[in-house]
C-alpha cells in the first residue's frame, strides 16, 4: 500500500514488539513506524531486524508501513539493507537517520535498485552536519520524498535544550529546504506523554514554519497532531472568501477583510483549500483500513 497523501503522522513501534505492529492502522495513524535503530538496544539488533522483515514479508500490514533502519554508517545499518534485500521486503518508506550528506542516499537508493523499486526515503536531519548539508541532502534523488527532523539528538550533539527556541534554527532550515525541494517537512516527536497542550502548541508552530506532519510516538497523541495540522475555521473560512475575491475575473490587489490581498496571499489560500480537500479524501482511507483489522 503506497504512503498516503498527506502522511500526517507516523507511530512508532520499536520492532520487538510484534503485537503492536499494526497499531498505527488501529488509532489512526497515516503511517507505521518499526524502529531498528535508537529503540532497539545493540543485542536485540538482530532479532527485531527479524520480527520487521517478517512482518513485513509474511503479516500482511494493516496499512501503509515504513521502517527506520540504522545509518549506513554502521554495521547494523547495512545488516538492515541486506536483510530488506534477501527477504524481498517491500516496506512503503525507509527512513535514514543521522543523515549528513546526499551520498548516504544515493548510496542507499543504488542499493535498493530495482530489488525494492517502490520503497520511498525520508531522511532524518538530526546532526550539525545534516542541518549544514541539508539543502544538498534534499537534492540527493528522486527516491527522496521527505525531510525529518530529529530535535533529541540534535539537542544533545549542541548540549543545548530541547526547547522551542534553541530548536528554531534547525527547524527553520529543514522546512526551507523541502520547500525548495518540494519534499515533506516532518517534525520532531514530542516527549511529553502528559502535556497534550505542549504538543498542540508545538505541532501549530511547526506547522507554521512549513512542517506538514509529525512522528508520534504513543497513540494518544495521534489525535493530538491532525487536529493541530488542521486550518482553522476561521483560515478556511478566509481562504474561502479570497478565492472568491481573486475569481472575479478583475486581478490585481483585492481587499478581504480588511487585508490587502495579492497574488501570494491567493496561492497560499489554494494551498489552505487544497490541505482540507486532501484531509478529507484521507479521512476514509484510515476509517476503513482501521475497520478492516479482522480481515487477516
Amino acid at each position: 500500500m503506497p504512503l498516503p497523501i498527506p502522511s500526517r503522522t507516523y507511530l512508532v513501534t520499536p520492532a520487538l514488539d510484534p503485537a503492536r505492529f499494526d497499531k498505527a492502522a488501529a488509532v489512526g495513524a497515516d503511517v507505521g513506524l518499526l524502529d531498528l535503530e535508537d529503540g532497539v538496544p545493540g543485542a536485540f539488533k538482530a532479532e527485531a531486524r527479524r520480527l520487521a522483515v517478517d512482518h513485513l514479508c509474511r503479516a500482511r500490514p494493516r496499512g501503509p508501513m515504513s521502517v527506520r533502519i540504522n545509518s549506513l554508517r554502521t554495521v547494523d545499518g547495512l545488516r538492515d539493507v541486506l536483510a530488506l534485500l534477501d527477504a524481498d521486503a517491500q516496506p512503503d518508506a525507509i527512513l535514514l537517520p543521522k543523515v549528513e550528506s546526499p551520498v548516504e542516499l544515493q548510496q542507499l537508493d543504488e542499493l535498493l535498485g530495482e530489488r525494492i523499486p517502490d520503497a520511498v526515503l525520508l531522511a532524518i536531519i538530526e546532526t550539525p552536519r545534516g542541518v549544514s548539508a541539508v539543502d544538498a541532502i534534499a537534492g540527493a534523488t528522486p527516491r527522496l520524498r521527505g525531510l525529518i527532523f530529529g530535535a533529541a539528538d540534535l539537542s544533545s550533539q549542541l548540549g543545548v535544550p530541547m526547547s522551542w527556541e534553541p530548536m528554531l534554527y534547525a527547524r527553520s532550515r529543514i522546512a526551507m529546504a523541502a520547500s525548495l525541494a518540494g519534499l515533506t517537512a516532518i517534525d520532531s516527536p514530542f516527549f511529553d506523554l502528559e502535556d497534550p497542550a505542549g504538543l498542540a502548541e508545538e505541532t501549530r508552530r511547526a506547522r507554521a514554519l512549513g512542517f506538514t506532519a509529525k512522528i508520534v510516538i504513543h497513540p494518544d497523541q495521534v489525535d493530538v497532531i491532525h487536529e493541530a495540522l488542521r486550518p482553522s475555521a476561521r483560515m478556511v473560512d478566509h481562504a474561502r472568501r479570497v478565492l472568491a475575491q481573486a475569481d472575479d475575473g478583475k486581478g490585481g490587489i483585492h481587499l478581504v477583510g480588511g487585508n490587502m490581498v495579492g497574488p501570494p496571499l491567493v496561492a497560499a489560500a489554494r494551498r489552505v483549500l487544497a490541505s482540507v480537500a486532501m484531509e478529507e479524501a484521507l479521512e476514509p482511507v484510515v476509517l476503513r483500513t482501521s475497520a478492516g483489522r479482522g480481515d487477516t
